[in-house]
């Protein structure tokens, strides 16, 4: 009897223990539920949005990559121009200095994308995966890090949409050979085949001047990368490179379109008439990458009189290097990040137009027709005085 009496009280002591454990886990499980409870979420529609409407780009940015509701509701941010590179990469007269892409918001935002798997390169301004960096750039801070492409990597501006970093252009390279492959075979089935490929074109407003732009790349003989860039720059006569109409605009990484034309435009003081001498040479040609700004016309090849405009024609032309895996020193001297160091707002090979340069004078006495007249005839000035002269 006092055997059974104590089975069942050591029986009504373990159910009792266990029915406190379940009340106990109920309640903790509970507690943690709650815990989890993300009141943000429970709001309406339209209660988020009056929230988000008071954040920055980049905290918004970061909101919209929380969660799928909140990136639903705020996902347009991530296309914000803030977020990209800007469409003029690196203000004129401050692209030597590399704290500008580093102060930039789609740069913090890099920063705080950073996990275990991602870490941001300061040489691409992009994400990779940690394989494409060596163990000691990674214990190493983002604006000192490079990745394992080495300090010839970096950011190539071609365009106000286009900036290409060394891996775009490696993938510009195959689509150059794919499509000279399938251009070879068209022509061998149906003859002649359009060659001239149009990558990309855009179109870009600064103030009162309009630049229109279309990129040209292909393959040389020794598979080195060349970029043909053509303008329609539209501007106010008389103006061009002038400061209130000056644009953002580089034609390479050390020179600005419209004053490297302005300067190209100069030529025309050449007493040689032939864009021979060696100060022509000078104007033409970029000394730190070998970009050259060609013209057709050293006038506009267009004016508008009742518009107001003048409409110039040109185009550049710049090597990205081959197509080794490796970026060479071609492709380092057009980048325009990093900037490089030794090159500062003293010492650079930037142009202005208002310099007279200094050209050879005439070997021989000047002719009527070709050193006389036809100077005359190209002067817009001229021009505009005959055709009023004419008219009354």
């Amino acid at each position: 009897m006092a055997d059974s009496l104590r089975r069942a009280g050591i029986k009504l002591k373990s159910v009792m223990t266990m029915n406190r454990r379940s009340h106990a886990f109920e309640t903790l499980s509970k507690e943690q539920v709650s815990s989890k409870r993300c009141y943000l979420l429970e709001l309406p529609a339209e209660l988020l949005l009056e929230i988000i409407s008071h954040l920055s780009v980049l905290p918004e940015a970061c909101l919209a990559l929380t969660c799928k509701r909140l990136f639903s509701i705020s996902a347009p941010i991530l296309m914000s121009k803030a977020l990209r590179f800007s469409r003029d990469f690196a203000p004129i007269f401050h692209h030597y200095r590399n704290g500008h892409s580093f102060a930039t918001t789609r740069w913090q935002l890099i920063k705080i994308l950073e996990d275990t798997r991602w870490r941001s390169c300061s040489r691409c301004l992009k994400l990779h995966p940690r394989c494409a960096f060596s163990p000691r750039e990674l214990r190493r801070c983002p604006e000192d890090r490079i990745c394992l492409l080495g300090k010839l990597a970096g950011v190539v501006d071609i365009c106000p949409c286009k900036k290409v970093t060394f891996r775009d252009k490696i993938e510009l390279i195959e689509i150059l050979k794919i499509r000279q492959n399938s251009v070879a075979l068209l022509a061998s089935q149906f003859g002649g085949v359009e060659e001239r490929f149009c990558w990309h074109s855009c179109s870009e407003k600064y103030g009162s001047t309009e630049m229109k732009i279309e990129i040209f790349p292909e393959l040389d003989q020794y598979d080195q990368l060349r970029i043909r860039t053509e303008y329609h720059l539209t501007t106010v006569p008389g103006q061009l490179g002038k400061e209130d109409y000056m644009t953002a605009r580089f034609g390479c990484a050390h020179r600005s379109v419209d004053l490297w034309l302005s300067g190209v435009c100069q030529t025309t003081l050449c007493q040689l008439y032939e864009n021979r001498c060696a100060s022509c040479r000078r104007i033409s040609i970029c000394d730190s990458c070998n970009t050259v700004l060609r013209s057709p016309r050293k006038q506009p090849c267009r004016t508008n009189e009742d518009a107001g405009t003048a409409t110039y024609t040109f185009w550049t032309e710049r090597c990205l290097g081959g197509a080794s895996p490796v970026p060479d020193t071609t492709w380092a001297a057009q980048r325009i990040h990093p900037a490089e160091p030794l090159v500062d707002l003293d010492n650079c090979s930037e142009l202005c137009p208002w310099t007279i340069r200094e050209h050879p004078p005439l070997r021989n006495a000047p002719s009527l027709d070709m050193d006389i007249l036809d100077p005359a005839f190209q002067d817009q000035s001229l021009n505009q005085l005959y055709n009023s002269i004419d008219t009354n």
